[in-house]
């Protein structure tokens, strides 16, 4: 895939400078006739001095060699192998702060059944403060 890529970059070199040539000419006539020329691309003139001004119809390039046959395999790579990666990029920030949010709430939680349940007896309590310990620890 190199040798097509640099093919077309020395292409693309050297149709630019055959552009710039082209325009410094162009300039360079305009300074000398100092009237500017007419060139027609669609327009067709009814009249025979002006049909010298019609430019060539353009050529499409040849961009269509290599389109493979019906007998040939068509693979196409180009979707990306994980197609989500940059929502999980921007999600992470959000959802451990999220996160957080959400074992303090439990925290919380836990500790407003401890309060509730001291008119309990002593093994509810005893229970409360287990699930405390462990909401506690897995922050």
């Amino acid at each position: 895939t190199r040798v097509p890529m640099e093919e077309a970059a020395r292409a693309r070199a050297e149709k630019l400078k055959a552009l710039r040539e082209k325009s410094q000419a162009a300039s360079e006539s305009k300074e000398e006739g100092g009237k500017p020329t007419i060139k027609f691309r669609n327009y067709q003139p009814k009249t025979a001095d002006l049909k010298e001004a019609v430019l060539p119809p353009a050529v499409a390039p040849d961009s269509f060699e290599s389109v493979p046959t019906e007998k040939e395999e068509v693979r196409l790579d180009v979707a990306p192998k994980k197609p989500n990666w940059d929502l999980k990029r921007d999600i992470t920030k959000k959802l451990e702060k999220l996160e957080r949010r959400t074992q303090q709430a439990i925290v919380e939680m836990i500790r407003e059944q401890v309060a509730n349940s001291e008119s309990a007896n002593e093994a509810d309590r005893e229970t409360a403060g287990k699930m405390l310990a462990q909401a506690v620890s897995s922050m």
